[in-house]
């Protein structure tokens, strides 16, 4: 799959020789058409599979970052109040969100990211240097019949850029890009979903 990256607090550069990006980079370019649409099937077979394809994808980056190289879903704190505070994946102290959320969640994905890398009761297995956003472009968006309220690629930037004086820890934004897929009719969309 293609994409397209968005660099903030020169994360690219910390990432470059970073074997946790190696193994991102390898699940996003290894993500296509038919593993999506394999992975919807499979789903719904299982009565798991909503209309749109961001639990597939979600579900394929599972399976694509393993572990227990990768932990999935790290607690950030160990107290009560705030024990349901996780992270997508974690691997040497790099921090990856898989977003296909209301647009209205995307600050929260930064700020998770963010409190993961600065606060200092935040679990030490769970401390992170850098951050990692994985989002849909518009294409995705289209292709696979998300919601409409899905929050894009160009969204999360926008909103890193205004979020720029609150987020001290480097993030890579990548947004996942469909522009040359075939249609496909593995998805239903939903009312207010996109039609491909």
């Amino acid at each position: 799959m293609d994409y397209a990256t968005e660099d903030f607090r020169h994360a690219a550069a910390l990432l470059k020789d970073n074997p946790a990006w190696h193994d991102i980079r390898d699940a996003i370019e290894s993500l296509g058409v038919e593993a999506i649409e394999e992975k919807q099937r499979e789903l719904a077979a299982r009565g798991r599979a909503p209309r749109g394809g961001q639990t597939a994808i979600n579900a394929l980056f599972g399976d694509l970052l393993p572990e227990p190289r990768w932990t999935h879903q790290p607690r950030l704190f160990d107290a009560d109040e705030l024990r349901k505070w996780k992270m997508d994946f974690l691997m040497a102290n790099v921090g990856v969100e898989v977003s296909f959320n209301h647009a209205e969640a995307i600050p929260w994905q930064f700020t998770r990211l963010n409190i993961a890398g600065e606060s200092e009761r935040v679990k030490p297995e769970s401390r992170i240097h850098v951050g990692v956003v994985v989002t849909a472009t518009d294409s995705l968006k289209a292709w696979s019949r998300m919601d409409s309220a899905v929050g894009t690629f160009d969204a999360f930037r926008a909103w890193m850029r205004e979020m720029k004086p609150i987020l001290p820890v480097p993030l890579l934004l990548v947004g996942l890009d469909a522009s040359d897929w075939p249609p496909t009719q593995v998805f239903g969309g939903t009312r207010s979903g996109l039609r491909a």
